[in-house]
């Protein structure tokens, strides 16, 4: 299953903002551009954790020291590790499939759920990694950053 390629998305992100209006706001036209390209990477990082793939190093920018990852492992954008929700758990028992087909049956529900539950309001994705939780937690840190420069330096 490939991501959509980005000028499509962009393209189908301006034909949105077209048909919304200040009167006419349809919210989960948005949702659904976001998970046409949320499932497929979902399914890529079921597949990573389900194969130990997932990233040991975190770099925030080229210029920023790696980091090791403590124990990457994936959470949804509602606050459960994936590896112990008992929804995608129930899915590990489907018969005769590939664990790639059980890794899309996976991204398509945990997707669902998140959409039927308001979708990603950080818009950080549906699931992140430890890493990812690093990167935004950086982000989140350097914009509240309220430290004045030190007048030495001035």
């Amino acid at each position: 299953m490939d991501r959509p390629d980005s000028r499509f998305m962009h393209e189908w992100h301006v034909a949105i903002n077209r048909y919304n209006t200040p009167k006419r706001h349809e919210r989960f036209m948005y949702e659904a551009k976001s998970m046409a390209d949320e499932v497929p990477r979902m399914a890529m990082l079921f597949k990573a954790e389900r194969s130990k793939e997932l990233p040991e190093i975190h770099q925030q920018c080229s210029l920023s020291e790696p980091e090791q990852v403590i124990d990457n492992h994936l959470s949804c954008c509602l606050g459960t590790k994936c590896a112990k929700c008992p929804i995608l758990l129930s899915l590990n028992e489907i018969d005769n499939r590939s664990p790639e087909e059980i890794d899309i049956a996976k991204a398509w529900t945990c997707a669902a759920h998140i959409v039927s539950e308001g979708g990603d309001m950080m818009n950080e994705g549906y699931i992140l990694t430890v890493a990812d939780r690093m990167y935004w937690n950086n982000v989140y840190d350097s914009l509240g950053d309220t430290k004045k420069p030190d007048e030495s330096q001035a």
